[in-house]
């Protein structure tokens, strides 16, 4: 199985790009309550901070803010292995989720969302499950908010590419 790290001495503050031969996969969730649907985002860079894939989507339908974080952490692993992706470092603000898989509670209907969360990193050993605090998760909760804004699709993929939104942030990619 792929590597979890649930304990907050790996938190940093700012992003840190991965070790070489890895990508770093930056996701997270944002709800509209009002709308009642959820935007997920996640963001891939290799060691050097370059952005080698982004994807953002909207759903309809609200789930407890666990829930939606794991449904988007069960998607973001699910891209990477239609991708092929392998050496992958996966981090999330959701230590809920991260805790949940690490520890493998399977309370229903979170419980199984992570249990498929788990089959997912088994079949995906080189990819690494961990929390960070979200001021390390900055574009990825972008890009979920962004998602919140769209109609008429439910999912966006941009590949080697800084999506026009995110360049007018003026993020420093590291």
């Amino acid at each position: 199985m792929g590597s979890i790290s649930a304990g907050l001495g790996n938190c940093m503050e700012c992003w840190q790009p991965p070790p070489a031969g890895y990508y770093k996969m930056n996701i997270d969730v944002a709800m509209d309550t009002g709308r009642r649907c959820m935007g997920f985002g996640w963001v891939v860079r290799d060691e050097f901070g370059a952005i080698v894939g982004v994807l953002m989507s909207r759903i309809n339908g609200l789930y407890s803010v666990k829930e939606a974080e794991a449904m988007g952490a069960r998607e973001a692993l699910s891209w990477l292995k239609q991708k092929g992706w392998a050496q992958v470092i996966l981090e999330t603000d959701a230590q809920v989720v991260t805790q949940a898989v690490y520890n493998g509670e399977f309370l229903i209907p979170f419980g199984s969302i992570i249990h498929e969360i788990r089959d997912l990193l088994s079949d995906l050993s080189s990819v690494h499950f961990r929390f960070v605090r979200r001021s390390s998760n900055t574009f990825a909760h972008v890009i979920a908010k962004r998602a919140l804004s769209t109609v008429g699709w439910e999912r966006v993929e941009y590949l080697d590419s800084l999506p026009r939104f995110l360049s007018s942030f003026g993020f420093n990619l590291i």
